[in-house]
């Protein structure tokens, strides 16, 4: 019986600890220790409060859903709206190395692509020596092969350029 009340409070005492040890990051390297530096955070209450959490999606419950209505809370560039980054997919519309006219092609293929969906993001990026532009932030590759379809009817002259690839997306949250 002694065995077992020793046991028991040996359990006790480390669940308690554990308990105890709840701060987050932010806190642990905000306080001050003998011997160290002295770091100081400076941050939105809402990024404080997303470190250590998990993040909830739901799913849809239509398997079609209108691209353009998912792509306007994303890029809507005039609101005060906050991103974050995140692992996702963008349709690459163009990718060129010729260094006479690969860049004036980037710009005209991302003026295109605006002006047909004007609420989807378009970026051009250069790694040199290659020009690419890419547009839309999709959290599943199956809401960027619908949004690629689209634009395959929209933007025939594109279509054999256009594909699916892993970037960084910006991700608006609520």
């Amino acid at each position: 019986m002694n065995k077992l009340t020793c046991i028991f409070f040996i359990l006790l005492s480390c669940s308690l600890s554990v308990i105890a040890q709840n701060k987050s990051i932010t806190d642990d390297l905000n306080t001050t220790k003998a011997g160290q530096g002295k770091v100081v955070i400076y941050q939105d209450d809402a990024i404080k409060n997303m470190v250590g959490s998990t993040v909830r999606t739901s799913a849809s419950t239509s398997g079609t859903t209108d691209v353009e209505s998912q792509l306007s809370v994303v890029s809507d560039n005039n609101s005060t709206k906050t991103f974050v980054k995140a692992k996702g997919y963008r349709i690459q519309v163009y990718s060129g190395s010729d260094q006479k006219r690969s860049k004036n092609e980037a710009q005209y293929r991302k003026d295109a692509v605006q002006s047909a969906y004007p609420n989807m993001d378009a970026t051009i990026s250069y790694a040199s020596p290659v020009w690419r532009v890419r547009v839309g932030n999709f959290k599943t590759h199956e809401q960027a092969q619908q949004a690629l379809s689209e634009m395959k009817d929209k933007l025939p002259s594109f279509g054999r350029e256009m594909r699916i690839v892993e970037d960084v997306i910006k991700v608006a949250v609520d």
